[in-house]
């Protein structure tokens, strides 16, 4: 019985399943933080009151209207922190320079408690830029370029020095469906083996 017994828990079947199981627990956190950017990107109104509340609890949101006939490109800014800096966006996993098409619409989304939103760059070229300042509203519409304030420089460094894709987010976004292959694999394993000895 104990020869059995050993024979069976060194079983290299047993140990593939165990590492598998091991491994799917390990990477859960990738699958925790993958739903919760999931949980992130989806409207208010399609979650749960209580979840909704507790996900976006501080996020602000500006849309922003594009009414001029050319594709403009807009980057959300804060100063809460001295500098300018890029609050970030998962927009089609663009962060920063976001098209936006004539007669279209984006909205931003921003931290109102950590980053809140000090204005919008708005850009025909990468060079050439202008500022669309927050007034606190959710609703900015861009009737004309031309009428546009003048881009402090520094603005303009901050958004060159700043990633435009947020492989980060794709990257967790991929990492987040190895504990599910890895679960998925244990079961498979674990049903094949209980078919054998059943």
């Amino acid at each position: 019985m104990n020869n059995f017994t050993k024979s069976s828990l060194f079983h290299p079947g047993r140990r593939i399943r165990v590492l598998l199981l091991l491994l799917a627990l390990l990477t859960s956190p990738a699958l925790c933080c993958g739903g919760l950017q999931v949980l992130d990107l989806l409207p208010g109104a399609w979650l749960p009151p209580s979840l909704d509340f507790m996900i976006n609890l501080f996020e602000g949101s500006a849309r922003v209207e594009n009414k001029t006939s050319q594709t403009l490109y807009i980057t959300a800014i804060t100063t809460t922190r001295g500098a300018p800096q890029v609050i970030s966006q998962n927009i089609s996993f663009r962060q920063r320079t976001i098209p936006i098409e004539p007669q279209s619409s984006v909205t931003l989304q921003y931290d109102s408690a950590d980053l809140p939103l000090s204005g919008i760059v708005v850009c025909k070229t990468v060079e050439d830029c202008r500022l669309l300042p927050a007034n606190y509203s959710s609703v900015y519409v861009l009737n004309s370029y031309e009428s546009l304030e003048e881009l402090d420089p520094g603005w303009l460094e901050a958004i060159q020095a700043y990633p435009i894709y947020n492989y980060g987010t794709l990257m967790i976004a991929t990492l987040s469906f190895v504990p599910i292959i890895l679960f998925s694999l244990w079961i498979s394993l674990t049903r094949r083996d209980k078919k054998r000895t059943g």
